[in-house]
């Protein structure tokens, strides 16, 4: 009989013990985005940060050991659910875009905020002008605060430099926020997030600078895992965005898309054309493109709190796309203009009120299968045996009560790798 593992930690007394497992690691699709794994009275054990038993509680106490040393939690029928991951993020900025919220709530069109200065353009005005240790620390307390919200995964990405060396700067933030916090963090270079103003007259000048310097290094320096376009009218073409991604893939940086938020430019078909891992937004995709993306296995990246936040009240087609057996995630958006909120559970709020997910779906899309988007699914996105202790304590009785209950912080308690992150921004021993 194989010698029985020591847990640092065991957790009982879960009501749901919501565990999101499932017997094959492939994304949830269609009904099964329903499918939550729930264990009632549900108890696990850790050992090294890692889950190493699962289930109730007679079953965890015969698979483990427990030492003088072993933590004992007792939730007292509270509820448990993974640590979300949130797989899209603009979080390194200098600040947000206040007066371009006025004008917007106010009725102002896109088009008219932007001749004034404001979009993209004011946020890389900001940035430049913004020393790196400044911008690590306003960085570090929206992680903070995201954290308190549960995120336990997070991805950011550039795209507020839109030149070499500004971007290198948003990066190495977040390299050097992915070195100090316990929690996982993923970079994505989003040089091609405009047009900077310097380079109007002379666009072709930009790609080239992108695909000859900025990328290779990105790459050299080690500092993305992925490539990111927004292919968009007024941003990139889609033939540009395809040349971008495609350098991108061949100096080792995996492909993602802004696609389709406010026209249908193709983007989630060429998303599905130079095998991308992601395309994102997608409000306006048509019917071909969401078939060729669930052909191809690329995922939907939905933002509701974009279309909460501009507000358009306009959302991607998220039904349609559960129906026709595309994988979806959700995520924040978090940037400083559009979506100013890095609360995971209000974007899962935000999705079965008005993109219609019943909130199971909401929540898988929200911890299992955005896991898959940023490769960690070996990692986080389920309580299972192997992955990281990376879960929360809910302050409710069901799961449910974190999209019906909005504008609050359901999130009682945040544990990392088996450790639990103290709300004053420390990480306790």
């Amino acid at each position: 009989m194989s010698q029985r593992l020591t847990a640092d930690l065991i957790v009982t007394g879960a009501a749901q013990l919501v565990t999101m497992a499932k017997s094959e690691r492939v994304p949830r699709i269609g009904p099964e985005l329903r499918e939550l794994s729930i264990v009632r009275d549900g108890s696990f054990a850790v050992a090294n940060g890692r889950i190493i038993a699962v289930g109730s509680r007679d079953h965890v106490f015969a698979a483990v050991s427990a030492s003088a040393q072993t933590r004992k939690l007792d939730v007292a029928g509270g509820v448990i659910i993974p640590g979300f991951v949130d797989c899209h993020t603009h979080t390194v900025f200098a600040e947000y875009r206040l007066d371009e919220y006025e004008w917007r709530v106010a009725g102002t069109p896109y088009a008219e905020i932007a001749a004034r200065g404001g979009g993209i353009a004011k946020s890389v005005e900001h940035l430049r002008a913004t020393p790196q240790s400044t911008l690590l620390e306003r960085t570090r307390q929206r992680v903070y605060s995201a954290i308190r919200h549960g995120t336990t995964t997070i991805e950011i990405k550039s795209g507020y430099g839109l030149s070499l060396e500004h971007e290198l700067k948003q990066l190495r933030v977040v390299r050097q926020l992915r070195d100090e916090l316990p929690i996982q963090v993923v970079a994505t270079f989003l040089g091609a997030h405009a047009i900077p103003p310097e380079a109007r007259s002379d666009r072709e000048g930009y790609v080239q600078a992108l695909i000859h310097e900025m990328i290779p290094a990105v790459a050299a320096e080690g500092l993305a895992e992925f490539n990111d376009v927004f292919c968009e009218v007024g941003a990139f073409s889609r033939e540009e965005t395809e040349r971008i991604l495609r350098s991108g893939q061949r100096a080792g940086l995996k492909a993602r898309i802004h696609a389709d938020e406010l026209t249908d430019t193709g983007g989630a078909e060429l998303a599905a054309t130079v095998g991308a891992v992601s395309a994102d937004h997608l409000k306006k995709t048509n019917d071909q493109g969401i078939d060729r993306m669930a052909k191809a296995g690329v995922f939907g990246v939905l933002l509701p709190g974009t279309s909460f936040g501009l507000p358009s009240l306009d959302f991607a087609p998220a039904l349609k796309m559960v129906e026709a057996g595309v994988r979806l995630a959700l995520a924040s958006d978090f940037n400083p203009g559009s979506s100013t909120s890095e609360s995971m559970p209000m974007m899962t709020s935000i999705a079965c009120s008005h993109m219609r997910l019943s909130p199971a779906e909401a929540l898988s899309m929200a911890t299992y299968n955005p896991a898959f988007v940023l490769g960690r699914e070996n990692e986080v996105g389920s309580i299972e045996i192997g992955k990281r202790a990376d879960f929360l304590v809910l302050d409710g009785q069901d799961y449910r009560e974190v999209m019906n209950h909005f504008g609050v912080n359901p999130v009682a308690r945040v544990f990392v790798s088996g450790r639990e992150w103290d709300r004053t921004e420390r990480h306790r021993e």
